[in-house]
């Protein structure tokens, strides 16, 4: 009979033992699975995103095919650009031509004006 309360006991803090385990473990493990379940959904919307980014390069990269050719328009544009900076030069020799005459025309005031205060003193 005691061998068999002995086996009896063993057996039962063997169970008690893996219970105690399974209790401390278990937590951990539905932890990891939890977070692999989450990074399994993390790449599945990756996987969408770059589907997705796939799918709008591919349509950029045909529409770059059915651009009009620009060159006539560049080649305006140029033209405008070269026209506009001789416009922009002759503006500016011009104000420093007004600038120039303001100046001499403000010095031959100043001389009158020296020279009617000289002649009514």
């Amino acid at each position: 009979i005691s061998s068999g309360i002995n086996a009896e006991y063993g057996e039962r803090a063997e169970e008690e033992f893996a219970e105690g385990l399974i209790s401390v473990v278990r937590p951990a493990i539905e932890n990891v699975d939890t977070q692999v379940q989450s990074l399994r959904t993390t790449q599945a919307n990756l996987k969408d995103c770059i589907d997705n980014l796939s799918d709008d390069l591919a349509v950029i990269a045909e529409m770059q095919k059915e651009l009009p050719n620009l060159e006539h328009y560049v080649k305006k544009l140029i033209n405008i650009k070269r026209r506009v900076t001789t416009v922009n030069n002759v503006l500016t020799n011009v104000q420093d031509r007004v600038q120039t005459l303001q100046s001499r025309v403000s010095k031959e005031q100043a001389r009158k004006r020296t020279l009617l205060s000289a002649s009514t003193n």
